[in-house]
């Protein structure tokens, strides 16, 4: 009785590439050797997806079809395993299916009697060569990556702002594109201070930048745009961060300063030629209309000169400064510091501060002897390298840990050097500012005023239905601090007690909200 076969043909687009497989090429192998052994060929299916599994589109319909067909086929015939899978298990199980709708899998080009137990293990043997050799490139491929990460070349589609290229020798680079002006100046604006992210993204789109707001957020904590490649860890391997060899778009001085203003340690103040007693909040307050920054100016008339906080952005929104100035000072005096808590604060600061005082000395010299050594460590690998006792990617390795450690070690000893002697003046200052926010405000200049306003609220004012509001406060203000209302006592904060309050209930800010707990 004459033999009915079903055809698979399959080939990887990388496999066409790189050895020369075809689909065509293997047809007509397969129905050569239908021909030779008088098989009948009822149905060809081509495939051009990995062999990794066996979730491929014609081999799905291959499966329907036989299903549907029952008895239509007695083989599946290929070239070799490899066409029909590189995963030995999901091999074996797809095997015993096909077995059970009375369908022999077979290979010409590697035939096995599997009704024989010994060719089991050929049968392996076909299986797993393929999947080793596919584990093999995929671990040269992270491997070859790695490598070349740690050259300083950047191994994937190049970011916002650069283009991929190719170097003097022909090597994959990256290079700054028509878009690295765009992202220059994005830096430069939030390094002012002045601005907010969503602010800064707003400019540079209507100057044809495109980017959305998720990609812009990453885009500027990226330190690809400051010359540095970061490399992530893996398995022993420690994540690092190298030089890159392709043009940096913006100095490291200014990527870092960003990442101060991004993590709030740092917030920029108007200067001096933008400062006028009468606007002390211009550049903190926010319109409530269009989210842009109120400028401030001041018009004449009725014989006098008043000063109003405007937007610029065409939405014509405008209050005066001195309604707004004295509504952020009525909120400042509802905000007084508890004296149990910031007591304890003080004894713990004051504490911490005769600890780090007193070992200051002892730890600095410790430090130092711990940057010399391993100094003296990077010195002798150099030496070894000169003296070629080391291959140059060893020395590579050698460097970059110890550089590391180095960097690490000397930005904790300059954190101890900046303890100050005099901590206990500043503590006293600070803690009374404290305890006083509207008296110390109402009686400060305007860049004192700024200073303060930029502390206590991390985000913009908005002056909206003759009341200002802000989305948060300083973390520690909210901890230190509570409406005087809150408290149940007047404005000398000697009413209520804030220790007496559950840690657990939100803090309110300047517009009251409904009370909630945190789960």
């Amino acid at each position: 009785m004459k033999r009915r076969a079903i055809l698979y043909i399959r080939v990887s687009t990388d496999e066409q590439a790189d050895k020369g497989y075809s689909l065509q090429h293997q047809e007509e192998r397969l129905r050569k050797y239908c021909e030779l052994h008088n098989i009948e060929v009822i149905f060809i299916f081509k495939d051009d997806h990995s062999a990794k599994t066996f979730n491929r589109p014609e081999f799905i319909k291959l499966l329907a079809f036989i299903r549907k067909n029952k008895n239509c086929a007695d083989l599946l015939l290929f070239t070799k395993w490899d066409r029909f899978s590189r995963n030995a298990g999901d091999a074996y199980g797809m095997i015993n299916t096909l077995n059970k709708l009375t369908v022999e899998p077979q290979a010409i080009e590697q035939p096995l009697d599997l009704a024989i137990p010994e060719n089991k293990i050929m049968l392996a043997f076909y299986l797993a060569a393929p999947e080793v050799e596919n584990d093999r490139r995929a671990l040269n491929v992270i491997v070859g990556m790695r490598r070349a990460k740690k050259e300083g070349r950047w191994m994937a589609t190049a970011p916002k702002g650069f283009k991929n290229v190719r170097d003097e020798n022909n090597r994959p680079i990256i290079a700054p594109s028509d878009d690295a002006k765009y992202i220059k100046e994005a830096f430069e604006e939030i390094a002012k201070g002045l601005l907010s992210t969503e602010e800064v993204l707003r400019m540079i789109r209507a100057k044809g930048f495109n980017c959305s707001k998720n990609n812009f957020w990453v885009l500027i904590r990226n330190r690809v745009y400051c010359g540095k490649i970061f490399i992530p860890a893996y398995k022993d391997e420690a994540e690092q961060t190298v030089q890159g060899k392709h043009e940096p778009i913006i100095s490291e001085e200014l990527f870092n300063e960003v990442q101060d203003i991004l993590n709030g340690r740092k917030r920029k103040f108007p200067t001096k030629q933008t400062r006028t007693e009468e606007l002390p909040l211009r550049g903190f307050l926010m319109c409530p209309q269009c989210g842009k920054n109120l400028s401030g100016s001041a018009s004449k008339g009725n014989g006098g000169k008043y000063f109003y906080y405007h937007c610029r952005g065409g939405c014509k929104e405008r209050v005066r400064a001195d309604i707004v100035n004295r509504e952020l000072e009525n909120n400042l005096s509802t905000i007084s510091a508890n004296k149990s808590v910031i007591n304890y604060y003080y004894e713990a600061m004051m504490g911490l501060f005769k600890s780090r005082s007193k070992d200051k000395n002892q730890t600095l010299r410790k430090f130092q002897e711990e940057i010399n050594a391993n100094q003296q460590r990077l010195d002798n690998a150099q030496q070894m390298r000169l003296d070629k006792e080391i291959e140059a990617k060893e020395y590579q390795e050698i460097k970059n840990r110890y550089e590391k450690t180095i960097s690490g070690l000397t930005r904790e000893k300059a954190k101890i050097s900046e303890v100050d002697s005099d901590y206990q003046q500043y503590l006293d200052f600070g803690f009374h500012v404290l305890a006083n926010l509207d008296k110390y405000y109402g009686q400060a200049d305007v860049q004192a005023k700024q200073q303060m306003v930029g502390l206590i609220y991390p985000e913009k004012l908005i002056f909206e239905n003759n009341r200002c509001r802000t989305n948060r406060q300083r973390e520690v203000i909210e901890y230190i601090c509570r409406g005087v209302k809150e408290l149940g006592g007047n404005k000398n904060g000697t009413g209520g007690d804030f220790a007496s309050q559950s840690h657990r209930v939100i803090p309110l800010g300047f517009e009251p909200r409904t009370p909630t707990l945190k789960v």
